[in-house]
C-alpha cells in the first residue's frame, strides 16, 4: 500500500484544512502547480513553434493517459473542455437507432444530463425514479427499456449519495433492446478502476476535476471503436478534421480516430494542470485510492451511526465510493461554519456532503468529524435571529 503520510505532502492545501470536499474540487498538488509554471516558461521561451515543440505532444500524452485510466484502447479518446461539452458532443453525434426518441435517465442523476436532452425537443425524457432515495436498482432501468427507447444515461456514482451503480448491468438491458448506453463517470475518475469494455458501454464522459486533481478545463470522453467512424457531431470546428493545417474551408473530412470529437483550440494551460494530476494518480494507483476511500468513509459512517445522525449512502463497501452525505437542516450555514473552523465539506439542499481526500489522516478525520457532528448538532436558529449566508 502507498505510503499516505508521504503522499499528504504533494499536496500544500492539506496543512491548512482538513479537507473533505475532493469529489468537487481535487486539492492542487505540487507537481500540478510546476506544470503550470512550466506552461508559462514554455509559452515565454518559445512563442509560436511552441505548439510544435511542446503542446500538441502535450495533448496526444494526455489523451493517451485518459485511455490508460479507463482501460480504453488508443485512438478512442478525445478532449473537451467540460462534461456539459462532452454530452453535448454525444447528444447530437451519436448513431441513435432510427424511429426511437425516447431517452431514460436516473432521477438521482447530474442535472447536466437531464438539461442535455430535456433541451432537444425530439427527445422524449423519462426518469428512472429511486425507490429510497438512495439507489436505483439496475432493475429499474431494464423494465423501463421498450422498443422506443433511443439511449440510456446515467451516472456511473450518484454525487448525492455516493452508490456506485452497476452499470455493466444498465448496458446491456440497454443493448439487449437495441438502445445505446452513455456512462458519466466525473464522480469515479480517479477513486475507481475503470474499465470501459468491461462496462459495455458505448460512450463515457469524466474529467479531471475532482479527484485526480487536474483542476476545470479537464474534461474527456470515450467512445466504443465501432462506433467512432459514425459519429459526426453537429458542434464541431477545426482540430477535428482529419488534417487541421490543410486549412480546408469548403469540405469537410472528421479525422479517422476520437478527435473528430474535439472542437476548436485547447485550453492548453488547463491541460499540462490535468495530465500532471492524473499521472500522479496512476503512479498512485486507483485500487489502492479506492480501498483508501472505503476505510475513511466506513469511519465516517459509523461516527455518524454513534451520533444519531441520519446518513443517505450505501453501507456495503462495494456499493460507495468517497461520498458520504449527511442530513442536516441547514447546510449551507453548516458549510460556512466549518469553513470557517477549517474543514471544508460541501452543501446540497437538505444535506451536507462529506468526500474526504484520500490523504486525510486518521486524526485530522476524526477532527473534522468532531466539528461537522458539533455543528449539525447546533440547535436551528429561532424565526428572525440571523444567519449566515453563504454561496456555494
Amino acid at each position: 500500500m502507498p505510503d499516505w503520510k508521504a503522499l499528504r505532502a504533494e499536496f500544500p492545501l492539506l496543512d491548512r484544512y482538513i479537507y473533505l470536499n475532493a469529489c468537487s474540487l481535487g486539492p492542487l498538488p505540487r507537481v500540478g502547480r510546476a506544470a503550470l509554471a512550466r506552461y508559462a516558461q514554455d509559452w515565454d521561451e518559445k512563442g509560436t513553434p511552441v505548439w510544435f515543440s511542446d503542446w500538441l505532444p502535450l495533448l496526444e500524452r494526455f489523451r493517451g493517459r485518459v485511455a490508460e485510466l479507463l482501460g480504453a484502447s488508443a485512438g478512442s479518446t478525445a478532449i473537451a473542455p467540460s462534461v456539459s461539452v462532452a454530452l453535448t458532443t454525444l447528444a447530437t453525434g451519436l448513431p441513435l437507432p432510427e424511429g426511437r426518441r425516447k431517452v431514460l435517465i436516473g432521477e438521482l442523476d447530474f442535472p447536466t444530463i437531464g438539461h442535455q436532452w430535456l433541451s432537444r425537443p425530439q427527445f422524449e425524457v423519462e426518469f428512472v425514479p429511486s425507490p429510497d432515495g438512495i439507489a436505483i436498482p439496475p432493475e429499474a432501468f431494464a423494465e423501463r427499456i421498450d422498443e422506443r427507447t433511443a439511449l440510456v444515461v446515467t451516472t456511473h456514482l450518484f454525487y448525492t449519495t455516493g452508490y456506485l451503480q452497476d452499470v455493466r448491468t444498465i448496458a446491456d438491458a440497454a443493448h439487449a433492446a437495441g438502445a445505446l448506453c452513455v456512462i458519466d463517470g466525473y464522480q469515479t475518475c480517479g477513486c475507481v478502476p475503470l474499465d470501459v469494455e468491461a462496462m459495455g458501454c458505448d460512450a463515457f464522459v469524466g474529467g479531471c476535476l475532482k479527484w485526480l486533481s487536474g483542476g476545470p478545463g479537464n474534461a474527456f470522453l470515450y467512445v466504443t471503436p465501432e462506433l467512432i467512424p459514425r459519429m459526426r457531431p453537429q458542434g464541431t470546428g477545426w482540430f477535428a478534421t482529419r488534417d487541421p493545417f490543410s486549412f480546408t474551408l469548403q469540405e469537410l473530412v472528421f479525422a479517422g480516430d476520437a478527435r473528430r470529437l474535439e472542437t476548436g483550440t485547447w485550453a492548453v494551460p488547463s491541460h499540462y494542470a490535468g495530465l500532471a494530476g492524473l499521472e500522479l494518480i496512476l503512479e498512485v494507483r486507483v485500487a489502492n485510492i479506492q480501498e483508501r476511500l472505503r476505510d475513511l468513509t466506513d469511519r465516517i459512517l459509523e461516527r455518524c451511526d454513534q451520533a444519531g445522525v441520519r446518513t443517505f449512502t450505501p453501507r456495503e463497501r462495494q456499493l460507495r465510493c468517497g461520498i458520504v452525505t449527511l442530513e442536516c437542516e441547514r447546510p449551507e450555514e453548516v458549510e460556512a461554519r466549518l469553513h470557517a473552523d477549517g474543514v471544508i465539506v460541501d452543501s446540497r439542499p437538505g444535506r451536507i456532503r462529506l468526500s474526504p481526500h484520500w490523504c486525510v489522516t486518521e486524526e485530522e478525520l476524526e477532527r473534522g468529524m468532531d466539528l461537522v457532528l458539533h455543528h449539525l448538532a447546533l440547535p436551528t436558529p429561532r424565526s428572525g435571529e440571523q444567519r449566515v449566508s453563504h454561496a456555494t
